[in-house]
């Protein structure tokens, strides 16, 4: 089975947005998503990014519109200016962990708090919210909080982020299939030509 590894931050906008694409995609090539929740702040630091939110005035003038765009296109609800954005991501990160430790797919809880972000406008740093949005998908929200307090969780968060660092990966959401990286959601074309054994040509 083919397998596409995303590294991404709970709270990344581009990742909400490519979000259900990239199910999709998977779905339509048969292809497992290994999901890597990252501490999105070392990544950062390791690759020379600076966090969007200190992006200067015309970069996220930019973005806000680029934004909505690409929403629209998506058929999904976008907040441009949300109400908990950026926070702490930790809570998530683990939170996703230890669904993924429990053996459980994590993809609609990762939908949830990133939509929690930009359309709810629900603080995902808060571990009643996050109780809240794992019940909402058909999780124990309570074992899995339990869980993500566990070392194993926030271990596997460090190795996450030390993999994605490793791989010059500098930004959120950011793809791997075959040993090539795609970052971006608006790169996720070159992703599904790469599962279909296609070339980058090809998929423009």
């Amino acid at each position: 089975m083919s397998e596409i590894i995303c590294y991404f931050s709970p709270q990344s906008g581009y990742a909400y947005l490519g979000h259900g694409r990239l199910r999709a995609i998977a779905r339509e090539s048969g292809a497992a998503i290994l999901w890597r929740p990252v501490d999105i702040l070392k990544v950062f630091a390791a690759g020379g990014s600076t966090a969007p939110a200190k992006q200067s005035p015309q970069r996220n003038a930019y973005r806000k519109a680029d934004i909505v765009r690409w929403a629209k296109l998506a058929g999904v609800p976008i907040n441009t200016e949300p109400k908990f954005w950026p926070t702490d991501t930790l809570p998530a990160c683990r939170l996703i962990v230890a669904a993924q430790l429990e053996g459980l797919d994590p993809a609609d809880l990762i939908g949830a708090c990133l939509a929690a972000v930009w359309a709810r406008d629900i603080q995902i740093s808060e571990r009643a919210n996050l109780v809240r949005l794992a019940d909402e998908v058909g999780l124990d929200g309570a074992r899995l909080a339990e869980l993500s307090d566990s070392v194993a969780a926030a271990e596997q968060v460090e190795r996450n982020t030390a993999a994605a660092i490793e791989a010059g990966v500098f930004g959120s959401p950011t793809y791997f299939v075959n040993g090539e990286m795609y970052f971006g959601q608006d790169r996720l074309h070159f992703v599904e030509a790469a599962l279909k054994g296609g070339t980058a040509e090809a998929a423009q």
